[in-house]
């Protein structure tokens, strides 16, 4: 009621041209029918199946207007003040003939409005600055659990079975997950989640979360990241995983801090292969928050303006997609300050700023960079994210731990190998290359039938050069720059 409320103020302010996107094509058809009884405008509606059909009783649709022609027409004709609801005319709204139509009505019966009545409408160019777009309030979340009790109460009507929540606050979390979706879609979701097995669980959450976003990104410019990782899992990075156990509670809501305040994200700089991607990966899973990778090289495009919105609206995914995790992985390809002329780079790098600056989303940002010398100074000021750290090559023990952990994952037992040897062997090692150091270490064993062997590991860390030989200079101005500048997180 408040939505066609609204509509209709649209209407009786002279707006012509209105664009409603909408699944609830039926609900807004009844409430057009309850306009038209108290209004001096004539009310219709239009189908390619049925024609013209005024919206009042005692009115049968008229076929022969089913022709864009025809149709125009009779709207160019009719002197009466009429509102026009065309259902489903985004498949002919490319069409030059129906573009000049459309400009017609509003240039020469502009006492018409006309409403265009579809699930998703794409305007073309010439017809945007004409038109008014409504937009639907999405459902609150008093409104999504009021939705989701009501459909529990069906459930236990409609069936002997019990309904179970798994955690404690497995429903609360469903919520928030459903937060950002129409009402039809919502309810489908929840809906499932609940028929599925009687059981609200954390694959319930995972299935919204996909299904959501699958809904949400029209652009493919995201990417939702399925495998995540434990920050226990992590070799080393003692002071980040403290920072962020201590910011947990304050973003999830169990504590709220005087002015709202909730964390923004974090800036991982460092050395390529030490674990800056895993990172990212272990928030998203130690928090259970669905996880967003924004991959830069998939959003620029040759039309002028196209790359910008693609950032926007890759934002407004994850604003949808909230509480989430962030991820902008190599943030200097997209926001590069090494060329003074690029003007894409610069309108990217302010759109990026200033959504840093206003969200108001519970979003945690984690962006990644190998090359700080690319990253623009506008990025790196202090407030744009809650902290700056620097991610250095692993030290003895972390190393040991590294070798540990790709072991474990293998199945391979640890206790034949003297782990503190190969530790010491291979300083300056990445724990990328600790990890290859392993597979390769197991094509070996298996090309000459032996066992693993702390032997056959040395002979090949005796033969790799790693990163930290092969980029010296660049590993040491890397961590010159970080000194002072950034925090370690060992």
């Amino acid at each position: 009621m408040e939505s066609m409320h609204d509509l209709e103020i649209l209407i009786e302010s002279g707006r012509r041209l209105i664009v409603l996107e909408t699944e609830r094509e039926g609900c807004f058809i009844e409430g057009f029918r309850r306009l038209a009884k108290r209004s001096s405008r004539a009310y219709y509606q239009w189908r390619v199946t049925q024609g013209l059909e005024r919206l009042a009783e005692g009115y049968e649709p008229q076929a022969h207007n089913r022709e864009i022609g025809q149709l125009f027409g009779q709207i160019l004709s009719t002197e009466l003040q009429g509102v026009y609801v065309l259902v489903d005319f985004h498949h002919n709204i490319d069409d030059p003939v129906a573009i000049r139509f459309i400009k017609d009505v509003r240039l020469q019966a502009p006492q018409h409005t006309l409403v265009l009545l579809s699930a998703k409408i794409d305007l073309p160019h010439e017809l945007r600055p004409h038109a008014t777009h409504f937009t639907l309030p999405l459902p609150t979340p008093s409104q999504l659990k009021s939705m989701v009790n009501n459909l529990a109460v069906d459930y236990l009507s409609e069936t002997t079975h019990k309904l179970r929540a798994s955690e404690k606050n497995i429903v609360d979390r469903l919520i928030q997950q459903l937060c950002g979706l129409s009402q039809a879609d919502a309810e489908r979701l929840a809906r499932h989640a609940i028929w599925n097995d009687g059981v609200i669980d954390n694959q319930d959450l995972a299935d919204v979360a996909k299904t959501k976003f699958d809904l949400l990104n029209d652009n493919n410019v995201l990417k939702l990241e399925l495998d995540y990782e434990e920050l226990d899992n992590i070799a080393g990075f003692a002071k980040l995983k403290d920072w962020l156990r201590i910011r947990q509670p304050i973003f999830n809501g169990d504590v709220v801090l005087p002015g709202g305040d909730i964390p923004k994200g974090m800036l991982l700089i460092g050395v390529q292969g030490c674990g800056k991607s895993m990172a990212a990966k272990a928030v998203a899973g130690s928090w259970e928050l669905p996880l967003l990778h924004l991959d830069f090289g998939t959003m620029y495009n040759r039309f002028y303006g196209q790359t910008e919105e693609n950032l926007r609206t890759a934002l407004s995914v994850a604003e949808n997609m909230a509480p989430c995790v962030l991820w902008l992985d190599e943030i200097e390809k997209g926001l590069s300050a090494v060329s003074s002329t690029d003007d894409v780079s610069k309108r990217l790098l302010g759109t990026f700023l200033t959504w840093l600056a206003e969200k108001n989303h519970a979003i945690f940002v984690v962006a990644t960079a190998n090359d700080v010398s690319a990253l623009p100074p506008e990025l790196l000021r202090k407030g744009r994210f809650d902290e700056v750290f620097f991610v250095d090559l692993p030290d003895q023990q972390e190393r040991e731990a590294i070798l540990a952990i790709h072991l474990k994952r293998r199945e391979l037992s640890k206790d034949k190998l003297d782990l503190n040897q190969l530790a010491s062997a291979s300083e300056g090692f990445s724990g990328a290359e600790l990890e290859q150091l392993i597979v390769s270490a197991l094509y070996q064993s298996y090309a000459e039938k032996t066992e693993l062997s702390t032997q056959l590991l040395l002979q090949l860390i005796e033969q790799t050069k790693p990163l930290s030989v092969l980029m010296a200079e660049n590993i040491q101005g890397l961590r010159h720059w970080a000194q002072g500048r950034a925090v370690h997180v060992s």
